[in-house]
């Protein structure tokens, strides 16, 4: 696989998502949270805060820099570099977390980042979620 620019790596963000939505179609947060991620071509997302906290979660992976509310809008996916499947995975994580963390924690979100959690070396908690995560970078390279 190669690397993947912040736009595309969004993308298998997006697919990861919506393969687990596909796996529990249970509406509640999750399912708003999927809603609120869909990517719109031109804009980003259909929430277009979840945009800037996607690119602030890339930024802090990749610098260390934690990007407040404010300046996240001003963020370019032309200012970051291109990432690794693991690193597109970890930034993922990031982006999942903090939005878990902002609206109350919700139990199944928590659930998922759970099975997501991540150990260089080891691999996810859950290996199945990594498996998925490489099916939907795939699926994104091939619809290139």
């Amino acid at each position: 696989m190669t690397p993947m620019d912040p736009q595309q790596a969004y993308l298998a963000v997006v697919a990861f998502l919506n393969g687990h939505w596909e796996q529990r179609p249970v509406p509640g947060d999750f399912g708003d949270f999927c809603d609120m991620c869909d990517y719109v071509p031109g804009l980003g997302t259909r929430d277009p805060a979840m945009w800037g906290d996607w690119l602030a979660a890339v930024k802090k992976l990749q610098t260390g820099v934690d990007v407040p509310d404010p300046v996240r809008d001003a963020l370019s996916p032309d200012a970051l570099k291109p990432l690794a499947p693991d690193q597109a995975y970890l930034a993922m994580f990031e982006f999942i977390r903090e939005y878990w963390e902002r609206v109350s924690r919700p139990a199944e979100i928590g659930d998922l980042l759970g099975r997501m959690t991540y150990t260089p070396g080891t691999g996810t908690a859950d290996p199945e979620m990594w498996k998925r995560w490489l099916a939907a970078i795939e699926k994104v390279q091939a619809d290139r």
